[in-house]
């Protein structure tokens, strides 16, 4: 993982045309129109993307004019990526590793989930280049990033910049070794495990 092309080349199911057919929308609406798990207020976290992906399909957003919503892969998903402002992220069946292309291709995160940790969580400042929402936010999703305006897009963009080098392993750009030794060390520092730690308890 890493290089910009690991998750976009992975898409072994992907949808002709890169949009669904009415059908195929009112197929999947009504499959999550039946799943409780697909409602924005209900937590549940046994069940594929702990139902966040059912809730953003049940909410319609697929139907918003300025967003994009597919059921299977697109492709042309790198063009999609690079052209978009917000590129959502959820969980799948694991943690969901496509936030590495968002960064990459330099693509503002929608981090959609409740109890998510965010890479290098404790020494990157998500808030100033992603959005990150809960599970019952959903309904108020496309208001949400409709409302942020384009100086502080271009803010946050400028943010990401400085930070995406952290999720590409590719030389000579990337930086990930480097990001993944501070976060590891940091991680050290706060477990009291490092070296000022050892000496202090040393010295007691």
């Amino acid at each position: 993982a890493g290089g910009i092309t690991s998750f976009g080349a992975s898409q072994d199911n992907l949808r002709k045309g890169g949009i669904d057919s009415q059908e195929k929308q009112e197929k999947w609406l009504k499959r999550v129109t039946a799943d409780r798990c697909a409602r924005p207020d209900v937590s549940c976290r046994q069940v594929y993307s702990m139902g966040v992906r059912q809730a953003i399909w049940r909410e319609k957003l697929y139907a918003e004019p300025d967003m994009r919503i597919v059921s299977a892969g697109v492709p042309d998903y790198f063009d999609v990526v690079t052209k978009a402002r917000f590129c959502i992220h959820t969980e799948g069946n694991g943690w969901g590793a496509r936030v590495v292309d968002y960064m990459a291709m330099e693509c503002l995160p929608l981090m959609v989930n409740d109890r998510m940790i965010f890479p290098y969580a404790n020494v990157l400042p998500w808030e100033d280049f992603a959005i990150h929402l809960r599970k019952d936010q959903i309904p108020a999703l496309a208001a949400t990033v409709r409302n942020i305006s384009q100086r502080r897009q271009e803010e946050m963009r400028t943010a990401l910049r400085l930070y995406k080098a952290g999720f590409v392993w590719w030389r000579p750009d990337g930086a990930a070794y480097e990001f993944t030794l501070a976060a590891l060390g940091q991680r050290v520092e706060q477990l009291g495990l490092g070296r000022a730690a050892r000496q202090a308890r040393a010295r007691s």
